[in-house]
């Protein structure tokens, strides 16, 4: 059974800053990251399984929360920034730890510009695999940090998400390849709004492509 580990992190603000960090007892096989959106929090359904998924196959998981979330304040421009630079620090705590011979990330919204943010960044991260669930696209939060990354990129997103923008995707294919699956009707949570049958087949086909895309 994998082991909770402690990480000595602390927010932007000083405060002490808990993650989920399961470590198997064993050398893993790979380490997945999730990255929350500011109010999608690493228990959604779109993190939770591909995380508990790939824990059973002997990776470790981190499972990172934001110091604005622990605060419960708001996702400002400066909030974001210290999200950044926590992610980035407990990143850094977890490869002090142990070497990977695979490592993915795993965003959702928010956590698409932060991971793409890493990516970029992050010189440990440069054979990382990326994957970005519902990312802002259109904004200037997300496109230029994507467009700076050059790791293997999977994104899903709904046609009825209010970030869904065609043509600013493709703006984005010219920059840089990455596979897409588009989800028809879902919201930015890849729900098909009352259709349960769709927002799981949905949640269903995405866990599985990320799997795939990640253990490839």
């Amino acid at each position: 059974m994998p082991d909770l580990v402690r990480l000595p992190l602390r927010s932007v603000d000083g405060r002490p800053l808990p993650h989920k960090y399961f470590r198997n007892p064993e050398a893993a096989a790979g380490l997945i990251v999730t990255l929350p959106g500011n109010l999608y929090g690493p228990e959604g359904a779109l993190l939770f399984y591909p995380s508990v998924l790939l824990g059973a196959m002997g990776w470790d998981t981190l499972a990172v929360t934001y110091g604005f979330q622990s605060a419960m304040t708001g996702a400002g421009p400066e909030a974001v920034a210290g999200a950044m630079e926590e992610s980035a620090s407990a990143v850094r705590a977890a490869l002090e730890r142990r070497s990977y011979p695979r490592i993915g990330l795993i965003g959702k919204s928010l956590g698409c510009a932060i991971a793409a943010q890493l990516c970029a960044s992050e010189r440990a991260l440069a054979s990382a695999r990326a994957v970005y669930l519902t990312p802002m696209i259109g904004t200037a939060l997300f496109d230029p940090l994507f467009a700076k990354t050059a790791q293997p990129a999977y994104m899903a997103q709904g046609t009825a998400d209010g970030f869904y923008d065609s043509a600013a995707l493709e703006v984005l294919r010219r920059k840089r390849p990455f596979s897409l699956t588009l989800i028809e009707n879902a919201d930015h949570s890849l729900i098909v709004p009352g259709d349960l049958r769709g927002s799981v087949a949905a949640l269903e086909r995405v866990t599985r492509e990320v799997m795939a895309f990640l253990t490839a």
